[in-house]
């Protein structure tokens, strides 16, 4: 994989699922069941037609949660409670992410929209609990979720990010647009899932990966101003 020159950067924002463990681990879509579940129980739907609105809901307001939060006045702290009751023992140690992240140089932060207590879990798998002081999790954001502008305006204000010193690094492409429009170097972390699939035109993501602890190993404090600007997987 070629040497990355981000000399440049101070802040290292990742997302959580399906960015620091691997989709393979098929976590999230024990998070998506329980969402389907939640949906059944409040009001009262067979499994498809919850599934159906879950879907629907996640198009137009980007989060289920946010769509079930303003048509149908969810606790969302109830929410995530519900939907992060998971078994995460699929989830194993990432040596590998662990030194990686040990030598990468800068504040090392989680942009989620999920729950704090959810990205403790995860990442107490990974046993990369130690590098991350601070999660900008869904409550943190007023309960609006990425890509909102807004969103990444108070991510921005409340850890004094320079957006053109920073790195925003996610499994889904359309969150990584308004990084990209703040001056953000955007990374997107590969994956099979079909709501994650880039449709081709997003000259807003800078690199690309599939292997999350190679390419931020490969991280290079040179200047490399040979190559492409993409790396591919």
């Amino acid at each position: 994989m070629p040497q990355v020159d981000l000399s440049h950067v101070e802040f290292w924002i990742f997302d959580l699922d399906n960015t620091l463990y691997p989709a393979q681990c098929r976590l999230f879509d024990q998070v998506e069941r329980r969402i389907g579940l939640y949906i059944e129980q409040l009001l009262n739907l067979d499994r498809e037609a919850a599934r159906a609105l879950q879907k629907q809901y996640f198009r137009e307001h980007t989060t289920t949660l946010k769509g079930l939060m303003v048509n149908h006045g969810v606790d969302p702290g109830h929410f995530l409670d519900f939907v992060h009751q998971i078994d995460v023992t699929g989830v194993g140690a990432d040596t590998a992410l662990d030194r990686a992240l040990d030598a990468l140089p800068g504040k090392k932060l989680i942009y989620t929209n999920g729950s704090v207590a959810h990205a403790r879990n995860v990442m107490d798998r990974l046993g990369i609990n130690r590098h991350f002081n601070e999660i900008f999790d869904i409550a943190a954001g007023d309960f609006d979720p990425k890509p909102s502008e807004a969103s990444f305006a108070r991510l921005i204000e409340e850890h004094g990010i320079a957006p053109e010193r920073a790195v925003m690094l996610d499994d889904m492409p359309r969150n990584l647009k308004p990084a990209a429009d703040l001056g953000m170097t955007t990374v997107l972390i590969s994956t099979e899932s079909e709501w994650a699939q880039p449709t081709g035109d997003e000259d807003y993501i800078h690199h690309t990966t599939d292997r999350l602890a190679e390419w931020l190993a490969g991280v290079g404090t040179t200047n490399n101003k040979t190559g492409s600007k993409k790396t591919g997987t």
